[in-house]
């Protein structure tokens, strides 16, 4: 018997997966993946786990469509068990795609803006990082070079030979 509340189910993981790829082929074309890549990798990693668990779907309306019986199982798997894992692999990749949903936009224009804001939003941490470091490095060099330090005068201690 073929599930068809598999359909939604890819239905939604499709536009997802369409979005993601959309969002990555914008920061390609702009030549930012290398510094995405050092800048923020858990953001890649992230995507590339929800992309694998958003793949899932498909694979077990294919395993369930087609009735194939896996080895040492005496029957198919039960539909209601093949949506059930659906579901929670959707909700997995969702759960890591929390934070990023002003990333996925529905047109391209809005997604070369979010992904514009991403790299942007990089750029002034790292510059906000830089700031601080340099802040920190001036005053250290203000009190090293303001403070008179311990000089010990040779007259007063006595010196043993």
């Amino acid at each position: 018997m073929i599930s068809y509340f598999h359909l939604p189910i890819i239905v939604f993981c499709f536009y997802l997966l369409m979005f993601m790829r959309r969002w990555w082929l914008c920061i390609d074309r702009m030549g930012f993946v290398k510094e995405l890549g050092r800048r923020a990798p858990l953001l890649l990693h992230g995507d590339i786990v929800a992309a694998v668990f958003a793949i899932m779907p498909f694979l077990l309306a294919a395993y369930d469509w087609s009735g194939f019986t896996l080895p040492r199982h005496s029957a198919p798997i039960s539909p209601a068990i093949a949506v059930f894992l659906s579901v929670v692999c959707v909700a997995v990749a969702l759960s890591i795609l929390w934070n990023s949903g002003e990333r996925f936009a529905g047109s391209w224009a809005g997604t070369r803006e979010s992904a514009l804001r991403t790299i942007a939003a990089l750029r002034i941490i790292d510059a906000a990082e830089l700031a601080h470091a340099l802040k920190y490095v001036q005053e250290r060099e203000e009190r090293t070079i303001y403070s008179q330090g311990h000089v010990i005068d040779a007259e007063v201690q006595e010196v043993r030979k």
